[in-house]
């Protein structure tokens, strides 16, 4: 059996240090700002916080999926190394990311043989660090890439994602809800709680009037639907919002049972998206 080599993208929220510890490559999205184009892994604003506020001051943002060419250099520089690949990126329902992995991986199966694997995590974030955290075990334990791919594809682990963004633009900006929408929720301070669906496409949860009600929703949510008892980790995403991330986490930690409780940024992909003062939690469901 070949050796692993497992892949993903900047939208998992784990940071290249820590990919790296993990002996895990990655291919990082493209984001612009103010018409400014970053490599959203190789930002020169480095503080998240000072990102966040630049954005929430933006009066422009997108962000670019990965192209063919990109992944065809990277899989096959592993293909030609003796690996199988293993990849796991963003929601084939948020971006055309994910399917343009699984062309490349298309071409370079005939064309070398069955090396490469493509799962679709449908879903973002910190959620597609819970699929990455597990194929790395996996494949500690000898599994093959084919095992880790029917494990994971499709949310095999069963986690859930759930937003309440700061500012209801940002996902106007990005397509993911129309103007009209947006425009009567910012005049009327709706929160949208959001989450995806079976295809991994983005969808409307709830509705809250004004942060405190979005958080408690998002309380009550875990509450009903997480496991809180099973070891492991959840965590709480956030775009700029550490103090009420951190107040968020407590809450979690008050009603969890062996539980690792982490508080950190959403990473600038994800970020350009849900935008600034966006509120999440991903944990694993009952």
């Amino acid at each position: 059996m070949n050796k692993v080599k497992i892949i993903t993208d900047s939208c998992c929220s784990l940071s290249p240090k820590k990919l790296q510890e993990l002996d895990v490559d990655y291919i990082a999205m493209d984001i612009s700002v103010n018409g400014v184009n970053y490599n959203s892994f190789d930002c020169p604003i480095t503080d998240p916080e000072e990102f966040y506020t630049l954005l929430e001051q933006s009066e422009s943002c997108s962000t670019s999926c990965i192209n063919n060419f990109t992944f065809n250099e990277k899989f096959e520089k592993y293909v030609k190394e003796g690996y199988d690949v293993f990849y796991i990126g963003l929601s084939g329902g948020m971006s055309c990311t994910c399917n343009n992995a699984k062309t490349v991986a298309g071409e370079l199966n005939e064309k070398y043989g069955k090396h490469v694997w493509v799962a679709d995590s449908i879903t973002g974030s910190f959620s597609i660090a819970f699929d990455v955290l597990m194929a790395k075990q996996l494949a500690d334990e000898g599994r093959s890439a084919e095992e880790i791919f029917q494990s994971l594809d499709q949310n095999g682990l069963k986690t859930f994602a759930v937003f309440a963004p700061g500012d209801l633009k940002f996902l106007k900006k990005s397509g993911r809800i129309n103007k009209f929408v947006a425009n009567i929720g910012s005049v009327l301070k709706i929160v949208p709680i959001i989450t995806s669906n079976e295809k991994g496409e983005l969808k409307l949860l709830n509705k809250a009037i004004g942060r405190r009600r979005a958080i408690k929703f998002l309380e009550e949510f875990v509450l009903k639907y997480a496991d809180l008892t099973t070891a492991g980790k959840m965590y709480v995403g956030h775009t700029g919002q550490k103090e009420v991330a951190e107040q968020f986490a407590e809450f979690l930690r008050e009603h969890t049972q062996n539980k690792e409780i982490i508080v950190d940024y959403i990473d600038y992909t994800m970020g350009c998206n849900c935008g600034p003062r966006t509120i999440s939690v991903f944990g694993f469901l009952k």
